[in-house]
């Protein structure tokens, strides 16, 4: 099957979010039954660690090439010179066991990144690989500011498409709302990532769900999220992070059902914001960017999901559980407040001040 053009506007597709993928056997099946279904893009990047190689096992080396698309990402922060690009890019095609990218990004690009990466000249690089055929289409990744994001599309017209975070809680309660109307005003199609908030608004308050429920029982809530995305102008195509095949078909019936959400559909949304808003979370949402530059080794997203679910539920000894079966190293009372995370997280959280509180709240 020739992969649909996912630049040209239209009913949005279903993108595999490979940074989840799971061991390489279950991979496998998830893969294949995604690709059955009519879908085939898939996104990884060079800071995904181990999931270049795994694309590689479970698709790269079953499927041919023509049948595919897969986007990667160049991560600035590990970039002096263009050296060092040439390096990323070369490694990144080696792991994938590619001889070129469908897609290609600046990862995570975040207002203080700004200056180096017009230092180092990192959008013309692309460009210039673009021209030798290693990358056939350029764009970025976004976590900054609005301002940030209007430099961005003004400075760099050449921009094929923008990967922004767009759900309905940080366009709702958010600033995303905005970045997709400027994507919408310099006419860049929109790959939109973490619909789903990183499993947030799958897994949401007890009255939250609730709500849900009582609407339409025979919908997941995690559907909800995706239909929400799907409704947003400029979406050419939804990323999932799937890590299982009962997501993957969930998501898949999800788009075979695809359609706009009423006005009573998006004013209940609104109502389970209003419930969520009611119970304080720390917005992680499982990345992992800070895992390596925590010096003390702290497993940073899996005390802020333990921490998530014991606010969600209020199963204090179920969570209480969960965090003492942790590594000793990996807890949250083993940060120093050093700040060395802070700047790696792209949902801008205050690292040790929240494991400050899941310290306090869960030992």
């Amino acid at each position: 099957m020739t992969p649909k053009d996912i630049l040209t506007p239209g009913t949005p597709s279903l993108g595999f979010g490979a940074m989840r993928i799971p061991d390489v056997e279950e991979s496998i099946q998830m893969i294949d039954a995604y690709m059955d279904s009519g879908y085939n893009y898939f996104d990884t990047a060079y800071a995904y660690g181990g999931m270049e190689e795994k694309l590689k096992k479970s698709l790269v080396k079953r499927h041919p090439r023509a049948t595919y698309m897969v986007a990667n990402k160049l991560p600035p922060w590990d970039v002096n010179n263009l050296k060092d690009a040439d390096r990323i890019l070369e490694e990144s095609l080696r792991r994938c066991g590619l001889d070129y990218f469908d897609f290609y990004m600046m990862h995570s690009l975040t207002d203080d990144r700004e200056q180096h990466i017009r230092d180092v000249g990192m959008f013309e690089w692309a460009q210039e690989q673009k021209k030798k055929g290693i990358l056939k289409h350029v764009g970025f990744s976004f976590h900054g500011t609005t301002l940030y994001l209007e430099r961005l599309l003004n400075r760099y017209p050449e921009i094929e498409f923008v990967q922004l975070q767009l759900n309905y809680l940080d366009i709702l309660r958010g600033q995303a709302g905005d970045w997709q109307a400027l994507a919408l005003k310099h006419k860049k199609p929109i790959i939109v990532m973490e619909p789903i908030r990183g499993g947030t608004l799958a897994n949401l308050p007890t009255a939250a769900e609730a709500l849900l429920r009582a609407y339409d029982n025979t919908r997941s809530i995690a559907s909800w999220a995706i239909q929400y995305a799907a409704t947003l102008e400029g979406v050419t195509s939804i990323l999932s992070g799937m890590t299982n095949l009962s997501q993957v078909q969930d998501n898949i019936k999800t788009f075979k059902n695809l359609k706009p959400l009423s006005k009573d559909e998006l004013s209940l949304l609104e109502k389970v914001i209003m419930e969520m808003g009611k119970v304080s979370s720390i917005p992680c949402t499982g990345c992992k960017y800070c895992h390596k530059y925590c010096p003390k080794g702290i497993d940073i997203a899996t005390n802020f999901a333990i921490y998530n679910e014991f606010k969600r539920v209020d199963l204090i000894w179920n969570s209480k559980m969960m965090y003492g079966v942790l590594p000793n190293a990996a807890k949250a009372e083993q940060c120093t407040s050093c700040g060395k995370c802070l700047a790696y997280c792209p949902q801008h959280v205050d690292i040790p001040a929240g494991l400050s509180e899941v310290a306090k709240s869960l030992t």
